[in-house]
């Protein structure tokens, strides 16, 4: 929720969820069975590197882009509910949680989702990292 929320603002919870003010994402993503999320580059990037399928609900930005790409691969949905009929943006409501939980539920009760996030997860873990690149690139010259 993060380091400046006062966690007693949620009121009483069940006793199935458990509230931190911050929990580093690596360590998350190894327990996950599906991410939920905009699909913002970060999330959507680590899930995958960690061969976690997704449900991406994107609302602005780079996370079009993203979600179709994730479904394209196989490693997760995506759904349109962040778009009005005209295909402008709208803010999530309550009447689209059924359609984020049948998500949830069709990427849980299939797994092939999950060997295509783990395809792609041992393909990350081959390419080479950012400084093996810049390394390359400043030597061979």
């Amino acid at each position: 929720v993060g380091r400046r929320f006062d966690i007693s603002q949620l009121g009483e919870l069940p006793s199935n969820v458990h509230v931190e003010p911050w929990v580093d994402q690596a360590d998350v993503l190894a327990e996950a069975g599906v991410v939920v999320c905009h699909g913002g580059s970060g999330t959507t990037f680590g899930a995958l590197a960690a061969g976690v399928p997704l449900v991406i609900v994107p609302l602005f930005a780079d996370q079009f882009a993203n979600g179709p790409k994730v479904a394209e691969a196989k490693a997760g949905v995506v759904l349109n509910t962040g778009l009005d009929t005209g295909g402008g943006r709208r803010l999530l409501s309550e009447v689209d949680a059924v359609s984020i939980a049948e998500a949830i539920e069709t990427v849980r009760g299939h797994s092939s989702f999950r060997q295509h996030a783990r395809r792609i997860a041992a393909e990350m873990a081959q390419a080479p990292t950012a400084d093996d690149l810049l390394n390359e690139l400043t030597t061979t010259r």
